[in-house]
């Protein structure tokens, strides 16, 4: 082992796991500091006895061959399942599917709306042509679908899960994860192949719950409960120390924590500019409320999204059609996630689980859903779970970005909250990756990870 290599990471999700393992394999053994009580971030599963809950709605997909080995590495064969993926816009109490299909929206919304739909398509088309670079959402929302479609399936949904106008949003991460619609015929094969991805049977947290343990192989366990409040240079030297008073020094950093607590915990401060920008970058903070029903519903759907103001949910996965091993075995119900969007100060953030649950059955009301068939409910609270793209943060991360580079580069932002870009599970993986390449030595750069504009996942299945 080097011994001259001590470095720590902050995080225990996906890139800081990530990050450890690549440093064990070159023979380093870093030490990791986990804020919460459990390993994966919001890739987590929850559990309370036979039950669990994926948070987010974790599909595994990658481009990468590196990130695909390494899942291949952490779990065997057997405990990876295949999942077609179904999703639906609840509009008008009708469900959509989506990505948007151009024969659904011509038959089954009627022919009156259907030909306004497509003349408002049309118009948008002759009068942008097909470019989608747009500077905010909703001029890139108006360009792609036309502003009827637009207002009726992405306004509503954009408010509600990101919280904020849609004239305040960048477009950017749009063109990775809204398809265009499709305008094949019905039957015709999609070239980009069928939409599948795969799914630990036992939840996203399974994985990482791998990792933690192939870590622990090498006598390095996630020291949870350890929340970071001050990161220190002196010298070559960084010390980090922890909310009770414990510290501990290494040769470099690699930090998931939100990119705006890294640069608040910073000693010697960083400039008051930097500070102030970093001041600005906020996050969504996401509750996951899982409703178990006796009764079984016919939902052919993963995930219904609620864009109508007649609910205050944002997305409801349907765990069944996840992996059945989320739910007791034997369950006939129904095992729903109800995903709530909110601030850190909203009403919801703060809300009492009673008052949480009178939300709930309200919406579950809304669905058409007894509620009074509830056998068991979770509710997880997930406070740093995506970083708002608004229309600054590209010019500000970058600024932040630069300041770390020019004065810390032994300090290594990783992952989605480490880099404030909301990035997908592989990417967060690939900023790890790259980070500690460059910790010994190679000319990449992590911050390049996740820019393409286009990254849509039908058909990406390896593992």
């Amino acid at each position: 082992m080097e011994s001259t290599r001590n470095p720590l990471i902050i995080g225990a999700g996906p890139a800081g796991l990530t990050a450890a393992l690549e440093l064990v394999k070159n023979g380093v053994t870093p030490r990791i500091f986990e804020s919460s009580g459990s390993v994966g971030g919001l890739a987590r599963t929850p559990t309370d006895g036979d039950w669990r809950v994926d948070p987010g709605g974790h599909r595994f997909f990658t481009k990468s061959e590196e990130v695909a080995a390494l899942w291949r590495s952490l779990l065997p064969a057997e405990e990876w399942i295949s999942v077609h993926r179904s999703s639906a816009m609840l509009v008008e109490g009708q469900p959509v599917r989506y990505p948007l299909v151009g024969h659904d929206l011509l038959r089954q919304m009627g022919f009156r709306r259907g030909m306004r739909g497509l003349g408002s398509f049309c118009w948008s088309r002759l009068r942008y042509g097909i470019s989608d670079h747009s500077e905010t959402f909703r001029d890139w929302g108006v360009r792609q679908f036309g502003r009827y479609w637009y207002e009726l399936f992405f306004d509503g949904y954009v408010r509600k899960t990101w919280l904020t106008e849609p004239d305040q949003l960048a477009s950017d991460w749009a063109n990775q994860r809204i398809k265009p619609i499709n305008w094949r015929r019905t039957g015709k094969p999609d070239p980009a192949g069928p939409d599948v991805f795969l799914y630990p049977r036992r939840g996203p947290g399974q994985l990482w719950e791998a990792a933690a343990a192939a870590l622990a192989g090498y006598g390095i366990v996630p020291s949870l409960n350890s929340t970071v409040t001050s990161i220190r240079l002196d010298g070559r030297t960084w010390t980090v120390e922890l909310q009770n008073g414990e510290t501990a020094s290494g040769d470099a950093v690699f930090s998931t924590m939100p990119l705006r607590l890294l640069i608040e915990a910073l000693e010697p401060q960083p400039p008051k500019h930097i500070r102030e920008i970093a001041a600005t970058l906020r996050h969504r903070c996401l509750i996951t409320v899982a409703v178990a029903l006796d009764k079984h519903y016919d939902i052919p759907y993963n995930w219904v999204y609620t864009p109508g103001k007649n609910f205050r949910v944002g997305r409801i996965q349907n765990y069944g059609r996840w992996s059945s091993a989320l739910a007791p075995e034997g369950w006939k119900g129904t095992h729903l996630g109800l995903e709530y969007f909110t601030l850190p100060d909203d009403d919801l953030a703060v809300a009492s689980d009673e008052s949480l649950g009178a939300i709930v059955q309200e919406d579950l009301r809304e669905l058409g859903v007894d509620d009074t068939t509830l056998e068991h409910v979770m509710i997880v609270r997930s406070q740093f779970a995506y970083p708002i793209n608004d229309a600054g943060r590209e010019r500000d991360v970058a600024r932040i970005r630069d300041y770390l580079r020019l004065r810390h580069p032994t300090l290594h932002p990783i992952g989605r909250n480490g880099m404030h870009h909301y990035d997908n599970q592989d990417h967060a993986m690939l900023s790890a990756m790259q980070s500690v390449a460059k910790y010994f030595g190679a000319k990449v750069d992590p911050w390049r990870v996740n820019t393409d504009r286009s990254y849509h996942e039908a058909g990406l299945t390896r593992a």
